[in-house]
């Protein structure tokens, strides 16, 4: 009986390692049954958010220590896209305040639509200026964030929870927003040479003077002349580099 007993007791704790081993690998990769049970979830938190509209999973993440993240994306508005995080397969948590009805997504859809009319216009009435890409845009040249506001820090951020009235849901970017909400714009200038600081003022007054011919008067100039040539190294090049950091309107002349 003993011998059995003994046996019994080894089978259990076989089968308790094995349980163990199994859920520490889900805990580091997830499996896929965990992160269809999170999109499932995530789609009837935003059908239970938004009646009324269809909404399909445009992406779903993580699964490390049972932690499945979904984005979930409405049919018919643009705009009503948010993150939805599954843990332990019954608590979930959604992030629609914040990207929805604080409007994050349609500030920032609005903003790249804003930059890409600036760019246009640039390339137009400022052919001179020989714009970089900018990291992260996605190829684009120009990037305008709407409803920014600086911190003590000099840096800054946009907080479109601020302005809700100017930013309807799903609406397009219009001109007239700027004369609204502040705004800052972000571009970087190739230059032949080592660029001045007066090099620096004529370009951001030019910057200044094309858009506000055109009707956009954004609030924040960042700008930064980058040099083409004359360097021989990264850390060369940086130092080479003049930037006005977050300069308002009002102080180019």
């Amino acid at each position: 009986m003993k011998t059995k007993t003994k046996k019994r007791l080894a089978g259990a704790a076989g089968i308790l390692i094995i349980l163990c081993l199994l859920l520490a690998v889900d805990a580091v990769t997830g499996d896929p049954l965990s992160r269809a049970w999170a999109e499932w979830r995530a789609l009837h938190r935003a059908e239970t958010l938004y009646p009324g509209q269809d909404f399909y999973v445009t992406s779903s993440y993580s699964g490390q220590f049972f932690n499945y993240g979904a984005t979930v994306q409405s049919a018919t508005s643009p705009d009503t896209r948010f993150d939805v995080t599954t843990w332990l397969w019954l608590f979930t948590e959604d992030y629609a305040q914040e990207q929805v009805e604080n409007r994050w997504h349609t500030c920032y859809r609005m903003g790249t639509e804003g930059a890409d009319e600036i760019a246009k216009i640039l390339a137009r009435d400022a052919p001179e200026l020989e714009l970089a890409g900018i990291y992260g845009a996605e190829g684009r040249t120009v990037e305008l964030d709407l409803a920014w506001e600086p911190d003590g820090a000099g840096a800054g951020r946009s907080t479109p929870a601020n302005y809700l009235e100017n930013f309807p849901l799903d609406a397009p970017f219009e001109p007239s927003l700027l004369q609204k909400v502040p705004s800052r714009i972000c571009l970087q200038v190739l230059w032949n040479g080592t660029p001045t600081r007066e090099d620096l003022d004529h370009v951001l007054h030019t910057l200044k003077q094309v858009l506000e011919q055109n009707d956009l008067p954004v609030t924040y100039y960042d700008v930064a002349l980058v040099p083409m040539d004359g360097y021989s190294s990264h850390e060369e090049l940086l130092d080479m580099v003049v930037e006005s950091g977050a300069m308002a309107a009002a102080d180019i002349a």
